[in-house]
């Protein structure tokens, strides 16, 4: 009897430890799922953040080769906080060519055909000689803006400021030109 009651209790104590070894084999095995599941979770959430990043360095790279395009577009309107910029780049142009300038209006048009921006229209008098007036024309039109000349009014005209007899005989004759232009002003993007 003490052999069956032995073997019963060898029996038990090896149940119990069975049990016990599956009960650590499954925590075992539910704490490893559930770290895997995690990795992979993380993992996922780790490639779409480095896909999104590569996303953001590609469009960063497009736009670092485009913005010589960008600036050159954009300088090809007024800001619309650089009106003042711009009458003063007139004038500096007029300046280097030796020509006497005179804003005589400045005008700013939304225009009803007009979808971004509006126009600034500007009037302006110089004088000098026929070559510089004919220069400074041609530098209008050349700087980097989208500038329509709408009229030039060419004068000659007669140095009247003398005030003696041998100042008549030095007088010279000047050019004036009046000139009407249009320009397209815009907020910067």
């Amino acid at each position: 009897m003490k052999g069956k009651h032995k073997k019963s209790g060898y029996f038990a104590t090896s149940l119990v430890v069975c049990i016990v070894f599956v009960a650590i084999y499954a925590a075992s095995f539910w704490y490893v799922k559930n770290k895997v599941e995690n990795a992979t979770y993380e993992l996922s959430k780790a490639e779409i953040e480095y896909e999104q990043k590569d996303l953001v360095q590609e469009r960063a790279s497009v736009i670092r080769e485009l913005e010589p395009d960008i600036q050159k577009i954009e300088s090809y309107y007024v800001g619309a906080d650089d009106v003042v910029g711009f009458i003063n780049l007139l004038e500096q142009k007029a300046g280097e060519q030796n020509v006497a300038i005179e804003t005589e209006d400045v005008s700013v048009d939304a225009g009803e055909s007009l979808i971004y921006g509006e126009i600034l229209g500007v009037s302006l008098t110089v004088k000098g000689d026929w070559n510089d007036v004919m220069q400074y024309i041609n530098l209008i039109e050349t700087l980097p803006y989208n500038i329509q000349t709408k009229s030039v009014n060419l004068t000659l005209k007669e140095n009247n400021e003398v005030e003696s007899e041998e100042e008549i005989e030095a007088a010279v004759f000047y050019w004036e030109a009046s000139i009407t232009l249009q320009v397209l002003k815009h907020d910067k993007v």
